[in-house]
Parts: C-alpha cells; structure tokens; sequence
C-alpha cells in the first residue's frame, strides 16, 4: 500500500497475482469501507473512487465482470448488485468507479448510498486444461466527505515596532526609494544604508558590463538596455562622488575647529601677556 509522506488519508494502491484454475471461477473483493490511521487514532473511511488495471499474463484470455454489493438493512436479506461491467472476454482490462458520480449510489439528498465491496470475477470455466494467472492492480482513494477538515489559514503577522519609534508604537511609513542624484548626510542610519546599497548597485554593475561587454550582446532592444544601465551607472557614481565630497568636507571642518580653538587661545593669551608688560 503506498502513500504519499505526510499525508495519512490517502490513495492506496493494491497489485495482486491471482491465479484462476482451470475450469472454474475466481472472485477478488476490493472492501468499501477501511480503516485509516496510525498508532491507535484510527478512523472508518469510505470508497471516493477505484481504479483497476487487469492484465492476463501468457498472452491468455480471460473473462471478466465487476459488480458492486450494496450493504442491506436485514443481514437475512441478499446483497443488492449493480454492474459496472458486463462480462467480457480479453487479455487486459480497465476501469473507474466513482460512486459520487453515479446516480445509482446516490440517494435523494445526494448522498452515496453505503457500499459494501467491489467483486472481481473472473471466469476460465470454458477452459478445461489451461490455468490462468492474471495482475490486478488497483488504487482507492478515501471520500472527500471522510478527510479531516483543511488547517485554517494562518493571518498575517503585523509589522513590529521599530525601535526608534517612542513608546513602541508601530509606524506604517513607506521607506522612500532614495535619490541617487543627492549627497545623503552620513550621520543618518537610513541615509547611510542607501549609500551602502548604491556602493553595491555600482559594484554590481561594473562586474556586469566587464562580465558582458556591449559588443556580446546579441539581444533584441540590447542598445535600450545598455544605455539604460550606462544612465544608471553614472547616477550611482555621481551620488558616490557627492558623497564621498561631503565626507572631506567633514573631514577638514573637524581638522580646522580645533586649529581655530589653538589659535584663539595663543592670541588671548599674548593678550593678557601684552597687558601685564
């Protein structure tokens, strides 16, 4: 019996050998109803659908008719027998049943009526002196009515709280893609991060026109697209430029504010120097 992992009401598939003697009939039963489950938590299921697949090996026919027994209320009473295929001859046979979908399994309110099992006969009455050995193969799979209910669907977490929000309200705020053609305060994290992500935008961009130089490019629109990434390499190292301006700017400011404090503090003191003499 095969079943799929992680998946306990499921198809079950049955490969039998059967062997007919000569000059009699043989019946298979196929249940309707079975128990499903592992490790004591078990419960009954019903037929949804059957396939078979019936090959008489040797290159031997055989005959062959399916019928279904129907459970019924008096135990002294004899089952009820709907055909679902007449007696035929042949070396392979094929078949579905879907009790749903039929409408004599159906009762008025549209439920399938309790099925007790499918009988497989096979007949080599007519064959005195030859035994006939025939594959069956079947799947079943449980009715729908008798699977577990689905897991209710999971909600979507909310955002958390951002941490420089005060009092830990959440904020909603839609960060803005940044403008590659604006120097951007290093002393900003949000800023700071945009320009790490344009370092790498550029980074990445240079490795592709080295990797796939225009002249390779056998594309259709490939002049559109190489311009396009031309116009958005030269916006990143202009931002880059931009920045990189700012920061030796930066730079000299804080070399000269103390150079400044030096000096204003040499001349007060020549000053008070100045005064004494």
């Amino acid at each position: 019996k095969l079943r799929p992992v992680g998946w306990t009401y499921s198809a079950m598939a049955d490969r039998s050998c059967l062997k007919i003697p000569a000059g009699q009939r043989f019946t298979h039963s196929i249940p309707c109803n079975w128990q499903e489950g592992e490790d004591g938590n078990t419960r009954a299921v019903a037929l949804g659908s059957l396939d078979w697949n019936a090959v008489s090996l040797g290159e031997k026919t055989i005959d062959l008719e399916v019928y279904v027994l129907l459970k019924s209320e008096d135990d002294s009473e004899a089952p009820t027998i709907h055909y679902l295929k007449q007696k035929g001859s042949g070396r392979s046979f094929a078949g579905r049943f879907v009790p749903q979908e039929d409408a004599r399994f159906l009762t008025e309110g549209g439920n399938v009526v309790e099925l007790d099992s499918v009988i497989f006969e096979f007949d080599n009455s007519y064959s005195w002196w030859t035994e006939k050995e025939v594959e069956l193969i079947t799947i079943r799979t449980a009715c729908t009515a008798n699977l577990p209910p689905p897991l209710p669907e999971k909600a979507p977490h909310s955002l958390p709280p951002r941490a420089s929000t005060p009092h830990g309200a959440a904020t909603q705020k839609a960060q803005e893609i940044p403008d590659l053609r604006k120097a951007m305060d290093a002393g900003n994290d949000e800023k700071r991060c945009a320009f790490r992500f344009i370092q790498h935008l550029e980074g990445l961009l240079e490795a592709a026109e080295a990797k796939c130089p225009k002249e390779g490019l056998q594309l259709a629109g490939a002049d559109g697209l190489w311009s396009e990434l031309l116009q958005l390499r030269q916006s990143c190292q202009e931002a880059l430029k931009l920045q990189k301006g700012k920061e030796q700017d930066c730079a000299r400011k804080t070399v000269q504010i103390p150079a400044a404090e030096a000096e204003a503090t040499r001349t007060s003191e020549e000053k008070v120097v100045e005064a004494e003499a």
